[in-house]
């Protein structure tokens, strides 16, 4: 697993919030279509998210859990047993560049797939 994705309102303070329990916090970027910074508590790796990348596809609440990241060797593979929900799409950042893209799961919940092509500079 790559990380959870998690969507906040007030991305500042949220950075501050677990910069005082003790996490990593990266600053926070101007991202796709909104902002975004990575947490490290611990084991646990958190991205935290202003807007999802894939809101136009799906209905979301203003703040929560939006879904887990899962690192996969062949992204297309992966999808063909899947219905897609969005993707898939080429991204980069501080974390390299990825193919993703994401699946509707039993229980109402997202899965991202990641493949990744280039690792981070």
């Amino acid at each position: 697993m790559a990380n959870l994705a998690v969507k906040v309102v007030d991305l500042e303070a949220a950075c501050r919030w677990y910069s005082a329990a003790g996490a990593s916090v990266t600053e926070p970027v101007v991202w796709e279509n909104g902002r975004r910074a990575d947490v490290t508590l611990g084991w646990l790796h958190l991205t935290l998210f202003t807007q999802a990348i894939y809101e136009d596809a799906c209905a979301l609440p203003s703040e929560g859990f939006l879904h887990p990241a899962l690192f996969v060797d062949d992204l297309d593979a992966e999808l063909a047993r899947h219905e897609v929900l969005w993707g898939p799409r080429v991204v980069s950042g501080a974390f390299g560049t990825r193919r993703i893209a994401f699946i509707e799961a039993p229980g109402g919940i997202r899965l991202e797939f990641m493949e990744q092509l280039e690792e981070p500079t």
